[in-house]
């Protein structure tokens, strides 16, 4: 057996500490990870690309869009929804800040919410909004660094840094660096630092001051040449930042080209929140095709003061929902974004001393848009009567569960992939109904009267059953994970009415387990794609 020399061996180790090092350390010391961001106007914009996130392009329903809405502080939950069923008891933990029932606007028989959130009243009237009760996770810590890493990562263990959307897609597109994705991923504004979109190694992201300067930025050729970096560690470090450089400045373009097609809306007010609404709105308007986004709105901590401060802040959030969805329904995009509120916890049922109230436990996740199509509430309001010694609520529904909902119902994902995205025991699923129940259900954007309904079966091959109801130019290609054609390709006109069509023979083709996608193109413009799971 050959023995490597002592410094020879110290050596290898050194590198490979450093190229352990080199992805997330060099990004961070050049300001290219974590607190990076573009300025659109006033508001701080980061731009989160990771290779954890890609597949989501593929598994989510191509015009689908999440956007989610932190609350930072800890929202309280009592004086967001009002339980009308547990009022006196409510109003007695509450003497100072709790809403008057003539300053409730009443969402059924047992609950309300205050009348300055009635700017989200129309929505609950058309079925755009629901209410998750007692959302928190079994023993809520209390420190707002600490809760909200575990709602980012969902465990407590603090040796875990990925987050949950960042690990849903761990390792499906390990190429990230070297074949970057067109469209940004995932956009978030404000609330940096948060740990939602982090995998193991990679979060980038980059600062500019404006989209002009963004735009500057493509056209004056700042793309870097990397060839001939050379193999050894120097090089590899020199070949990594400017791929990175490279994936930075390519999504400056197109974020800013999807900003200079579209149009403002001149309803929002003149705050960071509609500012932050807005320009989610008109990247979605745009066609930038990113599919999740996370915006922010802080104040929360409300330990004095609540009443103005409180009423002020969900004054703001609803006024800035109502807008956002009004200006996305007269685009016609208004059905296809989900937006979810989540807070890193509650408050206590008691006020203190200060008429504020400290930090507690169970609270409401909500839920807006069109696509719930029908309002209401899921699980069970906390009881005020049974607390546990410091004051708290019992949370009834453990927030991975709602992470694996919206996975699940809203972006169409597979349970293996679920599973993966939520460490601890498998959560339960609300059955929110949004559509993802093994078919597809897809309205054409700008053109209701065409709906189509696809399905995937996998015994002895893949076939896609296809109703339209419309005569239609017709394209459909399979692709496995690397992005490679398998099976038939299918290119035809089809008649209104129901297709079964063969993808792929799978006594013809001898392919692995695992996860393949389809495209179906319709007349040439309107493209929707789909994952399935050959086992």
């Amino acid at each position: 057996m050959k023995h490597r020399k002592p410094n020879e061996l110290h050596l290898k180790s050194h590198d490979r500490d450093h190229s352990h090092w080199d992805r997330r350390g060099f990004l961070r010391t050049l300001g290219m990870a974590g607190a990076g961001a573009i300025s659109f106007g006033n508001s701080s914009l980061s731009v989160v690309e990771s290779p954890l996130l890609n597949k989501a392009l593929s598994d989510a329903y191509s015009d689908r869009i999440l956007v989610l809405i932190r609350l930072k502080g800890g929202n309280d939950g009592l004086n967001t929804i009002v339980p009308l069923n547990e009022f006196d008891l409510y109003a007695n933990k509450r003497p100072q800040i709790h809403i008057p029932e003539n300053k409730l606007y009443k969402l059924n028989d047992n609950f309300a919410m205050p009348n300055f959130m009635n700017s989200v009243a129309p929505m609950w009237g058309e079925g755009a909004m629901k209410v998750i009760h007692g959302v928190g996770y079994e023993n809520q810590n209390l420190s707002h660094f600490k809760s909200s890493e575990i709602w980012a990562t969902t465990t407590p263990d603090s040796e875990i840094s990925s987050g949950w959307m960042g690990r849903y897609y761990e390792g499906k597109y390990t190429d990230y660096i070297n074949n970057p994705p067109e469209k940004p991923l995932a956009i978030q504004i404000g609330g940096g630092g948060n740990m939602v979109f982090d995998g193991d190694l990679t979060t980038y992201s980059f600062s500019v001051s404006s989209p002009q300067r963004l735009k500057r930025v493509a056209e004056n050729g700042t793309l870097y040449d990397n060839q001939n970096n050379g193999d050894h560690l120097h090089g590899q470090q020199v070949s990594f930042l400017r791929e990175a450089s490279n994936t930075t400045f390519r999504y400056a373009s197109v974020i800013n080209d999807a900003y200079e097609r579209s149009k403002a809306f001149d309803a929002y007010a003149d705050n960071n929140l509609d500012l932050q609404m807005s320009l989610v709105s008109r990247f979605i308007k745009g066609g930038l095709g990113t599919k999740v986004y996370m915006v922010s709105l802080g104040g929360f901590d409300t330990h004095a003061n609540q009443p103005t401060r409180h009423e002020a802040l969900m004054t703001r959030l609803t006024k800035a929902i109502q807008t956002f969805y009004k200006d996305l329904e007269d685009y016609g995009m208004a059905d296809k974004v989900l937006s979810m509120t989540f807070s890193e916890f509650g408050r206590r049922v008691a006020e203190n001393g200060s008429n504020g109230t400290d930090h507690g436990s169970a609270a409401p996740i909500m839920l807006f848009g069109p696509a719930l199509q029908g309002s209401g509430f899921i699980g069970k309001h906390p009881s005020l009567s049974t607390l546990d010694k410091q004051g708290n609520m019992t949370s009834g529904i453990d927030f991975r569960s709602v992470y694996a909902s919206v996975l699940t119902d809203w972006l169409c994902a597979d349970p293996v992939d679920v599973g993966n995205a939520i460490i601890g025991s498998k959560p339960d699923l609300l059955g929110l109904g949004l559509g993802c129940d093994g078919s597809e259900n897809l309205t054409m954007t700008d053109d209701p009267l065409m709906p189509l309904h696809a399905a995937v079966n996998a015994d002895q091959g893949v076939s896609l059953y296809l109703t339209i109801n419309e005569s239609s130019q017709v394209q459909i290609a399979v692709f496995d994970v690397l992005g490679r054609k398998i099976g038939n390709t299918i290119d035809s006109r089809l008649s209104s009415g129901r297709h079964n069509l063969s993808l792929i023979d799978l006594a013809a083709h001898d392919l692995p387990s695992g996860q393949y996608f389809y495209k179906i193109t319709v007349n040439k413009d309107k493209t929707y794609s789909k994952s399935f799971m050959l086992k």
